[in-house]
């Protein structure tokens, strides 16, 4: 089979590989789509996560790896013991991999897993023909759903997990430091779950047409003081904030947004530890939540896609067929990281 293999800083070879069997418990899926993730550009340009030398802490693999976590496809085989699948089922997946022995899975809460990994990174992933994967992580994909669609719940699903977690959304004000993917996730999720108005803080004007396409009102950081800005407009801070990107100034953008008693969700991934003002934190009963990845929030996504709530296709900016994943794919979002959402990587063409 065909797949893209990660080898090193900006080294991805697109090579034949042994078509993988599915194991017990497991099962294999022809990949239709696949998207590439913030978290594949980094690894890219890095690596950051994916084991080079010390074998990962679940797996015990190194690279290569088959880069990619979010895909959709068709079961074509299925290993021992697996009866609530079948070869031709239409299925999406999440990207964790999990001990399923540590007592946060044994507790509904496998996405902080205690050996957490992720398909991609510490094991082969969607960038190639056919992927391996335990049966537990699988989701349907219903019949109006096209399989592109399905492959973009996963990131989706990352913004809907991080929404529950704060609560009820209802009536309340909430700003979103960050328009990339998991920004606007944060931005479906939370107009979702009632919360009214939604702004979202980014640089330039790359992104308003996608925030005023889900419903939110863009800030251009550009422009001004974008703190000042929501402040205005909003008439005084906003009771919820989400920090996706992952730096220190956006991380204090956040907390400057955010009214007394208000929630600031922390989704974006560090590469330096940040400072915080805790005094504004603690004088103002601000509360800090965090949120990693997803638990069984993809289902959520396919059910809005599959009601009509949801139509995710304007989040596509670029497609790329896997033999130029790195010219289309990779190069593609570095090169022009602002005007792009999500980039998908058409796999088998035939799959719909």
């Amino acid at each position: 089979m065909k797949a893209a293999v990660w080898y090193g800083h900006k080294d991805v070879r697109v090579e034949e590989r042994t078509m993988p069997a599915p194991k017990a418990g497991q099962v294999r899926v022809r990949v239709a789509w696949a998207g590439i993730c913030g978290t594949d550009k980094h690894e890219y340009l890095g690596p950051l996560w994916i084991p080079v030398e010390k074998p990962h802490r679940l797996t015990g693999e190194t690279a290569p790896l088959v880069q990619g976590h979010e895909y959709a496809g068709i079961i074509d085989a299925v290993g021992e013991g697996v009866t609530d699948w079948k070869p031709g089922d239409r299925v999406t997946a999440s990207g964790s991999l999990v001990c399923g022995e540590c007592e946060f899975c044994k507790t509904g809460r496998k996405n902080i897993c205690e050996r957490l990994g992720f398909i991609g990174v510490g094991k082969d992933g969607g960038f190639a023909e056919y992927v391996v994967i335990p049966e537990h992580q699988l989701f349907l994909v219903p019949d109006n759903v096209s399989l592109k669609a399905a492959s973009l719940t996963e990131p989706i699903s990352c913004g809907v997990h991080a929404t529950k977690k704060i609560g009820d959304l209802t009536g309340k004000s909430a700003a979103i430091v960050g328009p990339g993917m998991i920004g606007l996730s944060c931005l479906i999720a939370a107009k979702a779950a009632g919360a009214d108005p939604v702004y979202v803080v980014g640089v330039g004007d790359g992104k308003r047409s996608f925030v005023e396409t889900f419903g939110g009102i863009y800030v251009d950081g550009k422009a001004g003081d974008p703190v000042q800005a929501v402040i205005e407009q909003n008439g005084g801070q906003v009771d919820v904030t989400y920090e996706a990107v992952g730096l220190e100034a956006t991380l204090d953008m956040a907390v400057n947004l955010l009214r007394c008693n208000g929630t600031l969700m922390i989704m974006g991934v560090f590469s330096n530890p940040p400072k915080i003002n805790m005094n504004l934190i603690q004088e103002g009963e601000r509360e800090i939540k965090t949120s990693q990845a997803n638990v069984d929030e993809i289902q959520d996504v396919l059910d809005m896609i599959a009601s009509g709530q949801l139509d995710p296709m304007p989040l596509v900016t670029g497609e790329a067929k896997l033999d130029r994943i790195v010219e289309d794919g990779f190069e593609a979002i570095c090169e022009k990281g602002n005007e792009h959402v999500k980039v998908l990587v058409e796999i088998n063409d035939e799959l719909k």
